[in-house]
């Protein structure tokens, strides 16, 4: 086994060691001395074996001047681990949101960082794998955000895994740490499909027509009747003239409400009717139509602009077939 894979196994080991210890964090926490660790670095190892050749040495040859700049040196490991520690002390980690994204993009998880110690606070950065944010100086008082970006690889909550909050200040001799466990979740929606498949027509599937839109009353012309077309809006009398039948187009003429039902593509699996609904979605609220949405066991009645839109694909990205 490589010196990589067991420092990986020690770090997964001392990680759920450390959250069995701490348990699971507030969506804000101060970080206080018994919940900070610290080891020395790569660079701090060999620095500390340098410090204790030069002892050998001094010992050896019994120079005074040796034990000098040994001690001296010592002296500035020992200062520097204290610094080190006390650099993450007081400082508050807060999760200030993440933004919805669709599947196949990144979500941003905001993490907000505060000092609430009477002295600065230098080179704060957040870990997560190979994922890092910062770092960031803090004065007192103040405060700054980091993201830490994690891939959205399926719909529902994506999860923002245990991540560390450390520190190489000052010298990079020593690297100060804790882990933070919070409760912190993006939502995924699902990846839309592919442009260019048209809305559905039929108004009455399922057995329920929706309203007219209040536009409706403003007439803006006739148009050729097509298959699908709402029959309340053909043009009878004009179709007494001529025999064309014709319907009847308003200001918002294209903007009748329509009802967007999984059991509309029954030639797809789950996940393709969801992407399919996903596109329709943002296809109707780009038309700026009244819509509503239906799967089994979740219905979004008829609505229009963002908040609805927002509930129609947090219902999309959340669904579960029922059993």
């Amino acid at each position: 086994m490589s010196a990589t894979r067991v420092a990986r196994s020690f770090e997964r080991w001392a990680a759920a060691w450390a959250e069995r210890r701490q348990g699971p964090d507030a969506a804000s926490v101060r970080l206080r001395r018994r919940r900070i660790y610290i080891l020395p670095t790569r660079f701090g190892v060999i620095f500390g074996v340098l410090v204790f050749a030069m002892l050998l040495g001094s010992l050896n040859y019994g120079a005074s001047l040796g034990f000098a700049l040994t001690f001296l040196l010592g002296a500035v490991v020992l200062v520097a681990m204290h610094h080190c520690h006390n650099n993450l002390l007081g400082v508050r980690v807060q999760f200030a949101g993440a933004r919805p994204v669709f599947a196949g993009q990144h979500a941003e998880f905001r993490i907000a960082l505060g000092n609430d110690a009477g002295s600065p606070r230098y080179e704060i950065e957040l870990g997560q794998g190979a994922a890092t944010a910062g770092p960031v100086d803090l004065a007192s008082g103040a405060n700054a955000v980091l993201k830490l970006i994690r891939p959205a690889e399926q719909r529902g909550w994506l999860a923002l895994e245990r991540f560390a909050v450390r520190t190489h200040h000052p010298g990079r001799l020593f690297r100060a740490w804790t882990w933070v466990h919070m409760d912190a979740r993006c939502l995924v929606y699902p990846a839309p499909a592919p442009p260019g498949r048209p809305l559905p027509n039929d108004l009455d599937r399922g057995g329920l027509r929706g309203p007219p839109t209040a536009g409706d009353a403003d007439f803006a012309g006739l148009r050729a009747a097509v298959p699908g077309d709402p029959p309340q809006h053909l043009a009878w009398k004009a179709y007494a003239r001529t025999d064309q039948l014709l319907l009847k187009q308003f200001a918002t003429g294209e903007h009748e409400p329509r009802w967007l039902d999984w059991n509309a593509l029954p030639e797809l699996h789950a996940e393709q009717r969801l992407a399919q609904l996903t596109r329709w979605c943002l296809d109707a609220e780009i038309d700026g139509r009244v819509f509503g949405l239906r799967l089994p066991g979740v219905r979004v009645e008829l609505g229009t602009g963002r908040p609805h839109l927002e509930a129609c694909l947090r219902a999309l990205a959340l669904f579960d077939l029922p059993r």
